[in-house]
């Protein structure tokens, strides 16, 4: 009698490769600090993201909404970032069968655009509001057929419960798809008050997320899709929440200012639905899912130095991401995830997130009316280790090394700016025993033999994002 694999692993392997994304070895992120891009417009990308206490844009309002009263009139800015990620995932399985032996080697290139435009103006003297609309992040991905082994180690037929003609229906070697889309969209409403040498500042974020996650399995050869072990996620259109910011900024002399933002956890309701057995009418099921994709807290200290011609920044970065992504869980309206001990409605995953902390470096030299140059530099400790490494997160949920550079020019009343940052190579994250991914690719090779230590997996990305924009000034 063929045996369906186990649906806890298999929804194991597709939350960590996809709940966030998080997920691929064709992962592919905006440009990202942590699990949001590391800067939201072209200046700042120049900059590598240092902007707390430097300000003077009208996106501050997603920022720091201080800074708002930095910058004096009305200002438009918009512009948009194109993030080219390269990927490489791995994974090899070792068994005393040579029959159960395979070995993975994908790489891949991925283009992912993030548009923005904000608009602040001041209402008096001493108040001013600002408006930003831009996509904090988000992914697109997914392994493609990569080779792996059945879930319970029988051959194709077996586990299937197809007829397959040899060697087809005889390999008990598999292909195995994940994609995923993600995004998170933000409307931010934000002021700043100046009183004096300080400034303070608050925005609300209306906040928009999506998800589809997506999981296939073929056989051997790639050609012919097994029906009823497949499954399909999709997020509802009502994925709305609300967060916060609060900010302030304190000028110590025409010299030394000095800047806190502070960004409020959010909770996106990610409910939708689980498709169970997809392309299959005897096992094809569709249940509910109960869901929240929770954004941490963010902490920013900042500092500037230097006159008004030359500026040098540093910011420090605290999230607390191990507070809220350890674990995700998924609950579903009907019991119809199979386990050891018989059918349930909950799936976890062990996403193994660790709290993030990073130090950015920023440089703006004005070298006259229309020329200004900037150089940036930032470090931030990896989100992810071994033991939060899916088959295809790498070390894709942060940055770490990144250089930046930019320059703006301006005339009349306008600004073409354009920044670029690179995320340097870094060495190869191993994947952690134990983890969903690991487990989800173990395999039974006997009765009563288990062989969870023949897999190994390991995952490295780098990436280039080029931001172009412009702003205006009205009188």
């Amino acid at each position: 009698m063929a045996t369906k694999p186990s649906f806890r692993f298999r929804l194991f392997s597709l939350w960590a490769l996809g709940l966030f994304y998080y997920l691929s070895p064709k992962q592919e992120l905006l440009a990202v600090d942590g699990l949001t891009r590391n800067a939201n417009n072209a200046r700042y990308e120049g900059l590598a993201g240092t902007n707390t206490a430097l300000g003077g844009s009208a996106i501050d309002v997603t920022l720091n909404p201080a800074n708002l009263s930095l910058r004096k009139g009305r200002v438009l800015e918009f512009g948009f970032t194109n993030s080219t990620i390269n990927t490489r995932y791995q994974d090899q399985f070792l068994d005393k069968d040579p029959k159960n032996i395979y070995s993975n080697d994908v790489k891949s290139t991925l283009n992912a655009p993030a548009p923005y435009i904000a608009f602040k103006t001041p209402i008096t003297d001493n108040i001013d509001y600002g408006i930003a609309f831009f996509v904090p992040g988000g992914a697109a991905g997914g392994v493609d057929k990569i080779l792996r082994n059945t879930p319970n180690g029988q051959n194709t037929n077996e586990w299937s419960g197809l007829n397959l003609v040899s060697p087809l229906g005889d390999s008990r070697q598999i292909r195995e798809s994940n994609s995923n889309q993600f995004a998170v969209v933000k409307l931010v409403n934000g002021i700043s008050v100046k009183l004096g040498n300080l400034s303070l500042g608050a925005s609300i974020e209306g906040i928009y997320g999506y998800q589809r996650l997506n999981q296939k399995y073929y056989d051997v050869t790639g050609n012919i899709e097994i029906p009823g072990q497949g499954y399909y996620y999709e997020s509802s259109k009502k994925a709305f929440s609300l967060g916060g910011i609060l900010g302030a900024n304190y000028t110590i002399n025409d010299w030394v200012r000095i800047g806190y933002s502070y960004q409020a956890h959010s909770s996106l309701p990610l409910n939708g639905g689980y498709t169970v057995g997809v392309n299959n009418p005897y096992y094809y099921r569709k249940t509910g899912v109960s869901y929240h994709f929770d954004l941490p807290e963010k902490h920013s200290l900042g500092f500037a130095f230097g006159p008004e011609g030359i500026k040098f920044a540093i910011d420090f970065v605290y999230s607390n991401y191990g507070s809220y992504l350890r674990k995700a869980n998924q609950t579903l309206e009907d019991p119809w995830l199979p386990t050891p001990l018989g059918n349930i409605a909950s799936a976890d995953a062990h996403l193994n997130f660790r709290d993030q902390g990073g130090v950015q470096l920023g440089l703006e030299h004005k070298l006259n009316e229309s020329w200004t140059y900037r150089l940036g530099y930032s470090y931030n400790n990896l989100l992810v280790k071994s033991n939060g490494l899916g088959g295809t997160t790498g070390g894709f949920f942060s940055i770490h090394h990144v250089f930046a550079g930019g320059f703006s020019y301006s005339f009349d009343t306008w600004s073409i700016d354009f920044g670029a940052s690179y995320n340097a190579p870094r060495n190869k994250i191993y994947g952690g025993k134990g983890t969903d991914w690991d487990l989800s690719h173990a395999i039974k090779t006997g009765p009563t033999d288990f062989n969870g230590l023949g897999y190994s997996y390991n995952a490295e990305s780098t990436f280039l994002n080029v931001t172009l924009g412009a702003s205006k000034k009205f009188e």
